[in-house]
């Protein structure tokens, strides 16, 4: 291992479970520039999330939240989608398409989407998606969509619907990662139902009500985390919304995620560059600070490699098991 400028040596491999890659506004090209810092940061891959229901959500007045302000034209969400994943594909940055593509000193993205806005009742989309090179998908984000109820609206449907089943059925028949971020416990507990492979919940943390804002409706119980534990996920510490503790509380919060599911189930997912992350984690050079912390607790080497990066790996794995091409 070489030394760092920080003073530690660089972690074998890092993979954020969801970013956006430096690239807040979702519109016009990606910024190539804060990808080339994944390299100097140690990230092996990052993955990157066009947002589907971008075009029907704002922050609210109050400045505190994020909500839908408008229902979608028809075929916006697919729309908006292909442009978000034609901007990343245009950015001539490598994509890893299959678990054997991500490599050790030498960056790469994978591709994904936030909420299944983009479908419009049509599951063979999710087809074209893979075909894309798309990996991870997202039930459904800030708008509640056809498959899924979400954490920050009142419930619709009260769990996965029978739509969101099939969806869940088709993602890993053409071997795309689920990820149930954004979902309600009801909605968790009917992809467990039906899941055959593990899901993913990249970006939360665990409800904590002994600090302020540590019941965000975004966090989620332990029962909600065992459920994505026992189809054998991994759930990612999340900045975004820290704004009390920045940098700190995501090390705080990755250390409670360990301790309550352990250390086979734990990974990052920052949601750079939004929210907090936008000063404290704008780009990928602080990665290797969350390894650090992991080791400075007494972590074994091996413990650290899986958090930061082999159990998504392996549920990466699991996904594309026996699919072709």
């Amino acid at each position: 291992m070489r030394a760092c400028a920080q003073g530690f040596s660089l972690i074998h491999m890092i993979i954020d479970m969801h970013t956006h890659a430096g690239w807040g506004r979702l519109s016009g090209p990606v910024d190539r520039a804060n990808l080339e810092t994944m390299k100097p940061g140690g990230v092996t891959a990052a993955v990157v999330a066009a947002v589907a229901d971008a075009g029907m959500i704002r922050v609210n007045a109050a400045g505190t939240a994020i909500e839908q302000h408008r229902t979608a034209e028809p075929g916006e969400g697919w729309r908006d989608t292909i442009v978000q994943l034609d901007a990343y594909q245009a950015s001539g940055f490598r994509i890893a398409r299959e678990p054997d593509e991500i490599r050790a000193g030498d960056p790469a993205i994978v591709l994904a989407v936030e909420g299944c806005d983009f479908l419009d009742g049509d599951l063979d989309r999710f087809d074209a998606m893979a075909e894309r090179g798309v990996r991870s998908i997202q039930l459904a984000h800030y708008v509640v969509n056809e498959t899924a109820d979400i954490q920050t609206a009142p419930a619709v449907h009260h769990g996965l619907t029978p739509f969101g089943a099939e969806a869940v059925r088709r993602m890993q028949e053409r071997g795309i990662m689920v990820d149930v971020t954004h979902c309600t416990e009801a909605t968790v507990r009917g992809v467990a139902k039906v899941t055959r492979r593990p899901f993913l919940c990249t970006h939360s943390n665990l409800i904590d009500p002994n600090v302020p804002n540590g019941n965000h409706p975004r966090f989620i119980s332990r029962t909600y985390a065992e459920m994505v534990v026992d189809s054998g996920g991994v759930i990612g510490a999340w900045i975004a919304v820290l704004f009390e503790e920045g940098f700190a509380g995501l090390v705080r919060h990755l250390f409670r995620l360990i301790d309550a599911v352990g250390v086979e189930h734990v990974g990052i997912g920052t949601d750079m560059p939004l929210g907090v992350a936008s000063d404290e984690m704008p780009d990928f050079r602080r990665h290797q600070e969350l390894a650090q912390a992991m080791r400075d607790r007494g972590m074994t080497a091996a413990e650290v490699e899986k958090v930061c990066a082999g159990n998504w790996l392996r549920v990466f794995r699991a996904a594309r098991e026996g699919i072709a091409g």
